[in-house]
């Protein structure tokens, strides 16, 4: 099996998507696909590459539908002023799997490289929580379904499966995570991300876009610098009366774009690319539907498994903050220092546009580790559904 190599990451910055009130959102008036262009777009400029030179591109979307379907990942190429025109040739495909879409869509084009099927290929995500709301809403206007004979099936509680929100109480209370532990790690991610923030983490692999009404949208919406424990300890649960889950807890919903390029070694020699990280090992797992954020953990561990890794030897972890309960289950489980974990905060605070989420774990991991000198780094996210997904890098 042929190495594939993370060579470069960028992303939009993530906005505060609101359905209702769509004028709080930057991005509202911009399409996912013509989002996710923008982005390859900028990652061919700043490489320098060939357009001609792209092979392959998957795409992340967890809720294909209504102006997400891409039509098999060609809507983003074509809008693409840089890869449209030459990448006729180049093959696209759009994958759903959730909440981990985006690190599908990587795992798909590292696969290929993997395989010698191709020698460089791209890898993104987009979603517009605004435009695209999220399933409950789809639900009620029959956009989404459920097969009829699943309604009543004794093995599986659908309308818990069903609800994100519950599944995080079924897993904060199952592992014993207090209502003040959730509250305590939220304020962390926002500190975490504010502080990287200002110190200029994110400013190279967060691009200065600008929307159709000719702003600019240069900042991550979401993060709160100024929250405290006592605000985040005075909202109401939201998914189940007495219940530990609320609005502060949860990742906001988020409008964004991330992509990644990727290649093989004789890419990287030909092109005089300098790799960021070099892809050790992919795993996915299936849980039980009702305690889906359980994944994470059990998705990390198969990957460790299959890189022959333990976790102390990962040197940076980003687990995806969909819950407060997801990263502080995995952290027990795996047995992790909190210092190693979602070091410039997570979709707490930074937000969680589902399909462009995992692209921005494998990116900004990959980024760390270059910072901080680490050797590996682990990204992993639970998805709606009972499943987990799971990458190992290695710094170059």
């Amino acid at each position: 099996m042929k190495e594939a190599y993370l060579v470069d990451y960028a992303r939009t910055a993530f906005t505060r998507a609101h359905p209702r009130k769509p004028e709080t959102d930057g991005w509202a008036n911009t399409r996912g696909d013509a989002l996710l262009a923008k982005v390859i777009d900028a990652l061919l400029e700043r490489t320098g590459l060939d357009p001609q030179a792209v092979e392959d591109l998957s795409v992340g979307c967890a809720l294909p539908v209504k102006d997400q379907w891409s039509f098999g990942g060609r809507y983003p190429l074509w809008l693409s002023q840089r890869l449209g025109p030459h990448g006729r040739a180049c093959a696209s495909r759009q994958i759903d799997q959730q909440c981990g879409s985006g690190l599908a869509a990587l795992r798909s084009a590292a696969r290929e490289i993997q395989a010698g099927a191709v020698e460089v290929a791209m890898a993104g995500g987009f979603e517009n929580m605004t435009r695209v709301p999220m399933g409950p809403a789809l639900f009620k206007e029959g956009v989404l379904t459920t097969p009829s004979t699943l309604q009543n099936a004794p093995w599986l509680e659908l309308d818990l499966a069903l609800n994100m929100g519950l599944t995080a109480e079924r897993l904060a209370e199952s592992a014993g995570i207090a209502r003040n532990e959730l509250d305590k790690f939220t304020l962390e991610s926002h500190q975490r991300a504010a502080r990287a923030n200002a110190e200029g983490h994110f400013e190279g692999e967060r691009l200065a876009l600008a929307n159709p009404a000719g702003e600019t949208i240069a900042r991550d919406a979401n993060i709160r610098p100024d929250t405290s424990a006592a605000r985040l300890a005075g909202l109401d649960p939201v998914f189940l009366e007495g219940g530990r889950i609320t609005a502060g807890n949860s990742s906001p919903l988020t409008s964004g774009a991330a992509a990644t390029l990727l290649m093989s070694a004789t890419a990287v020699e030909r092109h005089g690319a300098k790799p960021l990280a070099r892809i050790v090992a992919f795993a996915d797992v299936g849980v039980a539907p009702e305690s889906m954020g359980a994944g994470a953990a059990a998705a990390a561990q198969q990957a460790l498994a299959q890189a022959g890794l333990r976790p102390e030897q990962i040197d940076a972890w980003e687990i995806n903050e969909a819950f407060a309960a997801v990263p502080l289950h995995a952290m027990c489980q795996l047995g992790l220092d909190p210092a190693r974990v979602n070091v410039w905060g997570g979709a707490l605070a930074l937000g969680h546009p589902l399909g462009a989420t995992g692209v921005r774990l494998a990116g900004t991991l990959s980024r760390i580790l270059a910072e901080r000198g680490g050797r590996y780094g682990c990204a992993t996210a639970c998805m709606g559904g009972g499943q987990g997904i799971a990458v190992i890098l290695e710094r170059m």
